[in-house]
């Protein structure tokens, strides 16, 4: 009993959880540090003109897309060349720092009976697979740093809301909020949906309403959107935003990414139950029509899901927060066209929204079973046993997924025995076997890329190469 009430006390001082948190996610993603340069790492950082001096890269700040973004890379090209173990520090670096913010964040948001969610929370997701893409990935990073200056926002921003009669105070902490936005929208462009989730926080948490609710939009809320009406400004008149725009918009037509992205948002949500799925490149169908098998059963499972949140609103504010979180960080992918309808790097942000309705289904759950039966004293035991086990095969997960990013080969024969009918994987996968020297199993590559997509010019054209060299003309 007495160890029990230790462990208990423990738990409770944040300085013992943020250590706790931050040991066991730097020992499970230790072999991060051996992980190569993968997919657009190269040509993002080494074949970037802008990065090779800073006269240069400061020449370039006023029209170049993610400015924050790759201002870290220059300095860790500056700093670390090409050793990729130093980009991959900063990587996991913003990722524990994300994860520290999770816990602070939500200790705001719970009660006596729910006190043990934002450790719960902040472990899976820090633990769970499903962040390895954007931890392990180099190029993954613009997710990772919009998320740490999002949530550090987001943090700065209850701050100022627990000070209401020190105005200096108050003001320092709103400023401090609305720099950290506009770096966050310098790291990757989907932190416009942060006024959202303000309105989330202070409907769902704060449970504000009527007169205060408007006092806090009008005199809190609304620098937040200037800083989104000068940033939209900004990206209108930016020559570079304006041909990402076009090209956006020609991939498909709007509506029938609306319906991909519903089955794509649906096959994520299986990806937090079933990480032996997780993939590099996924192969998703478009769907063009309501009536498309599976589509209905999706947009079923999705309305469900919303009305789960509209419904607990009052009873499990937690809940309502959690799922409405998930839906706002997902706005921007859904509804603007893009190359690939799923990556999983785009799930970092709302990965918080799923495993904090998990965590809380979970505590909920546990507490129904402590007084539904006749042992309160084991079923603690038994459910922290669960738990522990459950972390354990997460760990597992993390640490055989970040060693697929040790070699292109490895990354890339995992691609492609999941994705076995899209190009690209096998196109990158002759790559990689080119790197060896391997030129036959390269063209073996390069010619399904082909076959499985006769208009895929890269993949023609290294079948080509590879061709030639191969029987030895240049």
């Amino acid at each position: 009993m007495q160890y029990k009430e230790t462990v208990e006390r423990l738990l409770m001082r944040p300085s013992f959880v943020c250590f706790l948190l931050v040991m066991v996610t730097a020992g499970v993603y230790a072999g991060t540090f051996r992980g190569d340069f993968q997919y657009d790492d190269v040509f993002t950082i080494f074949f970037n003109p802008h990065l090779d001096r800073a006269a240069t890269f400061v020449h370039h700040l006023d029209h170049m897309v993610r400015p924050v973004l790759y201002g870290t890379f220059f300095l860790d090209r500056s700093i670390y060349g090409h050793d990729p173990s130093g980009y991959h520090l900063l990587n996991l670096l913003l990722h524990l720092g994300s994860g520290l913010l999770v816990y602070r964040l939500l200790t705001r948001a719970v009660t006596e009976e729910t006190r043990h969610l934002p450790l719960w929370t902040a472990v899976l997701f820090l633990l769970h697979p499903i962040q390895t893409e954007t931890v392990t990935y180099i190029s993954g990073r613009a997710s990772g740093l919009m998320a740490f200056f999002y949530l550090f926002a987001l943090f700065l921003y209850i701050k100022a809301s627990e000070h209401p009669d020190a105005l200096m105070l108050r003001r320092l902490y709103l400023s401090g909020s609305v720099l950290l936005l506009i770096l966050s929208l310098g790291s990757k462009e989907t932190a416009a949906t942060f006024p959202l989730v303000l309105l989330l926080w202070d409907l769902l948490i704060r449970r504000l309403r009527g007169p205060s609710l408007r006092t806090a939009i009008l005199s809190r809320h609304v620098s937040f959107w200037v800083v989104l009406l000068f940033a939209a400004g900004w990206a209108w008149s930016h020559p570079r935003y304006a041909a990402l725009a076009q090209f956006s918009l020609d991939i498909r037509p709007l509506w029938d990414n609306l319906l991909s992205e519903s089955h794509a948002t649906t096959y994520a949500l299986t990806l937090f139950f079933t990480p032996w799925n997780q993939n590099f490149d996924h192969d998703l169908p478009v769907f063009h029509s309501l009536t498309q098998w599976p589509l209905p059963l999706d947009i079923l499972l999705l309305s469900t899901t919303a009305g789960a949140g509209l419904l607990s609103w009052r009873r499990f504010p937690l809940v309502a927060f959690g799922i409405g979180w998930f839906f706002v960080q997902l706005l921007s992918t859904s509804l603007i066209p893009r190359n690939d309808l799923l990556s999983e790097r785009n799930l970092y942000l709302a990965s918080i929204g799923v495993v904090l309705v998990l965590v809380f289904l979970g505590s909920q759950f546990t507490r129904w079973l402590i007084t539904a039966f006749q042992h309160p004293r084991l079923l603690p035991i038994v459910a922290g046993t669960i738990a522990l086990a459950l972390i354990c095969c997460l760990c597992v997960f993390t640490y055989q997924r970040n060693a697929l990013y040790r070699d292109p080969v490895l990354l890339w024969s995992d691609t492609v025995e999941k994705s076995p009918q899209k190009a690209r994987p096998h196109n990158n996968l002759g790559h990689a076997y080119l790197l060896r020297d391997d030129w036959e199993r390269a063209i073996e590559e390069f010619r399904i890329a082909v076959q499985l997509d006769p208009d895929y010019a890269l993949a023609q054209k290294n079948l080509r190469d590879a061709y030639l060299h191969q029987i030895g003309r240049p």
